[in-house]
């Protein structure tokens, strides 16, 4: 997973969905937020920078090869 998002604090807005440009991030039927595509994240930062509750944290990978 490539993001921590705070299910407490999120309104289920889905501002972080909407402006996501790889289309990774979805709504539930609940209208949660949830990565549909996590290995397609480009890290760019849309979705936490427009949440405007503040509840996404983007999780850089580690990565080693």
């Amino acid at each position: 997973m490539n993001l921590a998002i705070d299910y407490d604090c999120c309104t289920g807005c889905g501002a972080c969905a909407l402006v996501c440009p790889g289309q990774v991030l979805a709504l539930d039927d609940e209208g949660r937020p949830f990565e549909r595509y996590p290995d397609d994240c480009w890290y760019c930062g849309c979705c936490q920078a427009d949440c405007p509750a503040g509840c996404i944290e983007i999780l850089f990978p580690y990565l080693i090869r």
